[in-house]
C-alpha cells in the first residue's frame, strides 16, 4: 500500500495490533510489517503483505496471519494477485511450519467480482468496513482474536482509541482525515429537503 493514505492505514493497523498482543497476556505474538518481512526471508521483492503476524499459545500451537490492508474505494484483480502469490512465497520459505495458514484481506469496499473470486479460491476472510480507519483496524482484532479463540483479548481495545467516527481521529503522521482523504468525512452527508405548504381550498 503506497502513500500517505495507505501508510496512515498501516499505522493505525499496527497500532490495534499492538494493543491486541498486550492483552494475549502470556500467550506469544510476533508482528512483522512489510520491510520486516523482506529482511528476515533475505528478498527484497517480497511486495504484497502488509502484516505478518505468528501467534503461539501456552501449548506451543502456532497460527500464521498473512494481511493485506487497503483503505481504496476500488482495489483490482492485480493487487488480488500480488497478495496470493507473495503469501504463496512467503510461506515456500517456511518448509517447516505445519500450524494454521490465515490470509486477511483488510479493505475499505468489498472486492470487485473476480477479485472476490480470487480471494475465495484463496482461502482468504475479507474484513471489510468503511466507517473509519481506526474501526477497520478494531474489526480486524476481532477476526485474528476470534480464530485463534481469544475473544476476549479484544475487550478494552474500543476504549483506548481516540476517536472512531469519519475525520474525527487525529493522526500523528502524515496527516490525513480519518476517512483517508483531506476534507472528506465519510457518507455523512447534509440533505435539503424543501416542503412546500399545502393550503387547503
Amino acid at each position: 500500500m503506497s502513500g500517505a493514505i495507505g501508510f496512515a492505514f498501516e499505522h493505525r493497523v499496527l497500532s490495534v495490533l499492538h494493543l491486541l498482543q498486550a492483552n494475549l497476556m502470556k500467550w506469544h505474538m510476533k508482528i512483522m510489517g512489510e520491510q520486516e518481512i523482506r529482511d528476515t526471508f533475505g528478498e527484497q521483492s517480497l511486495n504484497g503483505v502488509d502484516h505478518m503476524i505468528q501467534i503461539r499459545d501456552l501449548s506451543g500451537n502456532e497460527s500464521l496471519f498473512l494481511l493485506q490492508e487497503k483503505w481504496k474505494i476500488i482495489t483490482n484483480q492485480r493487487e488480488v494477485s500480488q497478495f496470493l502469490d507473495c503469501c504463496a512465497r512467503i510461506l515456500g520459505r517456511m518448509p517447516n511450519y505445519k500450524g494454521p495458514v490465515h490470509r486477511l484481506w483488510v479493505s475499505r469496499t468489498m472486492p470487485t467480482a473476480n477479485s472476490e473470486k480470487s480471494l475465495e479460491e484463496g482461502q482468504v476472510v475479507v474484513v471489510q468496513g468503511s466507517i473509519s480507519q481506526s474501526m477497520l483496524a478494531y474489526q480486524t482484532a476481532i477476526v485474528i482474536a476470534e480464530l485463534v479463540g481469544r475473544r476476549e483479548a479484544c475487550e478494552g481495545i474500543l476504549s483506548q482509541l481516540t476517536d472512531i467516527l469519519p475525520g474525527k481521529e487525529l493522526v500523528a503522521e502524515p496527516v490525513v482525515s480519518n476517512f483517508g482523504e483531506k476534507r472528506v468525512f465519510g457518507f455523512i452527508k447534509k440533505t435539503l429537503v424543501r416542503v412546500n405548504k399545502v393550503t387547503p381550498t
